[in-house]
């Protein structure tokens, strides 16, 4: 949404934005260096691994093994091939499934993957890693995942892990095409695991909100408001506009197909793969990176995010939201350190007889109110202002419709219509109100979770850690106690800045300076409505007051 502002900016504004040295960004109101924040500059120096070095248990349990990722282009995805290839130096090979993309083939979208920033600490530390890493071409969307003959053979003699973690997460996407990517997907594959003769573990990703018609969601599973193969049968025989019409009365009580579909899939999984080794793994709403391989990182806007980045730019100021509840978020790298745990803790059980389910949440041991969250942010993120915000940070919550409506008209509408005319004269393209637009379409489509709190059990996840060894407990550490996220706001804002919208750290002087401009203009705006509102109110109060001569 707000990331319009940049994408036109972004490629000009890199190849011309000045350099200045790190004193001029360091200084006695802003104190530190930005990249050693965010950790770039605490890279550990490279060193080869010999094959004879012992690792922890569950470095040792990938040790020679053979991956196969579903979803590893996305933003779980990429954490978790970047995490294997730096931790786990004897891994033996990862195969990702790329589908061609925006004319791009799967050599061209593997290159695509690893030249985002996410991968600067394992390119120093683990110079020679690509060699381990190779795309085959698939779809989960297809039968049989669309892969060739010959790379499903491929798969078959060679994998031993697969993390199926490819979905379409849109919540306003079509039955059809959820229905074919997040169950038929998830058939396909226990089909193809069902060939494959070495084979360890599945890791299934969910969601927790696959069940969210619960207020309280155990690690277990739940019968689903439909027989998925009902569902299947009806997309079959059914155009597309005929079953976007019937949508609502598919999903039930759930909120959208991105929930319905993920429920479905788990039912999939307990009916059809039951006397496999597998786990369901249920994430609550996944944000940015808490410590590794960097702080801050995020390629999405998804959740959380979408609104910080908004209200950081100056283009969001209202948002309608129950700010006194708790959202459960957690950063992606625990989310992946505890998958991966997660999975090896099902390899080594062998109890096929029952399906573990593993629920990474963080509201019951660590719980954060939306307007506790908002006011880390805005603290923090105060210090790493953007070069191309609009306005200065003002920013309303509210879960009064009445409100939200005269807020949204005052501070949205008015402003957007009027800067898109300018704009115009201008010659220049408006954009404000297609913003605004978008955020009002997400605010609808995430309107369901605006004022419900869920609970989560996540006993077993918690358990699973007091049987970890030390040294995994080390390098894999997911333990939701140690959370702060106090010091996970530290770095956000500017993680967003850096990684999303990738404004230059050397623009950071120049931000500085506008932010303090629009600061001024903000409070003269202030001025000027307040003296509007209060000469109002003296002429509601002193015109009746004259005309009956009390005055």
């Amino acid at each position: 949404m707000a990331l319009d502002l940049h994408r036109k900016y972004i490629e000009k504004k890199q190849d011309s934005a000045p350099l200045v040295p790190i004193k001029d960004i360091i200084n006695s109101k802003y104190y530190m260096d930005p990249l050693e924040l965010l950790g770039e500059r605490s890279f550990n120096e490279p060193r080869e691994v010999d094959e004879s070095e012992i690792g922890s248990p569950i470095q040792e349990f990938f040790r020679d093994a053979v991956v196969f990722l579903t979803g590893g282009t996305g933003f779980m995805g990429k954490v978790l091939v970047e995490k294997l290839l730096r931790t786990c130096p004897h891994i033996k090979h990862i195969y990702l499934l790329i589908r061609s993309k925006k004319g791009k083939n799967v050599d061209q979208r593997l290159e695509d993957i690893f030249e985002d920033r996410l991968f600067k600490r394992l390119k120093y530390e683990v110079p020679k890693y690509y060699h381990k890493v190779s795309g085959v071409a698939g779809d989960c969307g297809l039968p049989g995942l669309g892969l060739s003959v010959s790379t499903r053979n491929t798969l078959i003699n060679e994998v031993n892990i697969i993390f199926h973690g490819a979905a379409t997460v849109r919540f306003d996407e079509h039955i059809r095409v959820a229905m074919n990517i997040n169950v038929s997907g998830t058939r396909e594959l226990i089909s193809l695991a069902r060939n494959i003769t070495k084979l360890k573990v599945i890791a299934h990703i969910s969601t927790a909100f696959s069940n969210c018609n619960r207020m309280h969601i155990d690690e277990q599973f739940y019968d689903p408001t439909a027989d998925y193969n009902d569902v299947l049968k009806l997309i079959s025989s059914t155009d597309d506009k005929t079953l976007n019409d019937m949508t609502s009365k598919i999903i039930g009580d759930l909120p959208n197909t991105y929930s319905f579909t993920k429920c479905l899939a788990e039912d999939a999984i307990r009916k059809e793969a039951q006397d496999l080794p597998i786990l369901v793994f249920r994430p609550t709403v996944v944000v940015g990176t808490y410590r590794e391989p960097v702080r801050g990182w995020i390629d999405n806007v998804y959740g959380p995010t979408g609104i910080v980045v908004g209200a950081g730019t100056g283009v969001l100021h209202t948002y309608y939201l129950d700010s006194n509840i708790v959202t459960d978020i957690i950063p992606v790298d625990i989310v992946v350190n505890a998958l991966i745990c997660a999975t090896y803790k099902t390899a080594i059980s062998r109890k096929y007889d029952e399906i573990p389910i593993y629920t990474c949440s963080s509201s019951r041991q660590k719980p954060i109110k939306w307007n506790q969250f908002m006011e880390l942010n805005k603290r923090y993120g105060i210090y790493w202002p953007t070069i191309r915000a609009i306005w200065y940070y003002s920013f309303w919550v509210t879960k009064n419709p009445f409100l939200y409506a005269m807020l949204n008209f005052f501070c949205h509408i008015v402003p957007g219509y009027t800067l898109d005319t300018l704009a115009r004269f201008a010659g220049q393209k408006p954009i404000l109100m297609n913003i605004y637009k978008k955020i009002d379409k997400v605010r609808d489509i995430l309107a369901y979770f605006a004022d419900k709190e869920w609970t989560f059990t996540n006993d077993r996840l918690l358990a699973l850690w007091d049987t970890l060894d030390s040294q995994d407990q080390e390098l894999f550490n997911f333990d939701i106690h140690q959370l702060s996220w106090d010091y996970f706001c530290q770095a956000l804002c500017l993680g967003l800045r850096v990684y999303l919208v990738k404004d230059d750290i050397h623009t950071l002087p120049a931000a500085r300076k506008k932010w303090e401009k629009l600061y001024i203009a903000h409070n003269m705006l202030l001025l000027i409505v307040y003296g509007i509102a209060l000469c109002c109110i003296w002429l509601i109060v002193t015109v009746p007051l004259k005309f009956t001569g009390l005055m």
